[in-house]
């Protein structure tokens, strides 16, 4: 019931894992299932990394997953203000080959997330 526990997170993908793996349905489920708790909290690094990392581990696509992708696009049309959000729209413009307004968000990440500015470099 904790939508910040990584704990938890962590081990929602581990049960998946082992148990009925990555189907492009299960990978779906889980990211409208997180994306429910993004949006309740959206700067929340742990739901944002579950989603985030069952694409990436699966060799998939945000383009594979468009309401995914649309909540994040609209996320960022609402302006909320959250580094986690602009990290994923990001990977979203490099996976399409706009690396031109994926720049553009690693200098707003620069300036939103001074802590981890030489990793937004």
């Amino acid at each position: 019931k904790d939508l910040r526990n990584n704990s938890a997170w962590n081990h929602r993908y581990f049960v998946i894992e082992n148990s009925q793996g990555w189907s492009k349905e299960t990978i779906s489920k889980e990211l409208e299932y997180a994306g429910t708790y993004i949006k309740k909290a959206p700067n929340n690094e742990s739901s944002w990394n579950y989603a985030r990392g069952i694409i990436k581990k699966n060799k998939m696509k945000y383009s594979d997953f468009p309401p995914f992708k649309e909540l994040c696009v609209g996320m960022n049309e609402s302006h909320i203000p959250s580094p986690f959000l602009l990290s994923t729209l990001a990977d979203i413009h490099v996976e399409e080959g706009n690396n031109t307004a994926a720049s553009n968000i690693f200098e707003q990440l620069k300036n939103l997330n001074s802590i981890r500015k030489k990793y937004w470099t």
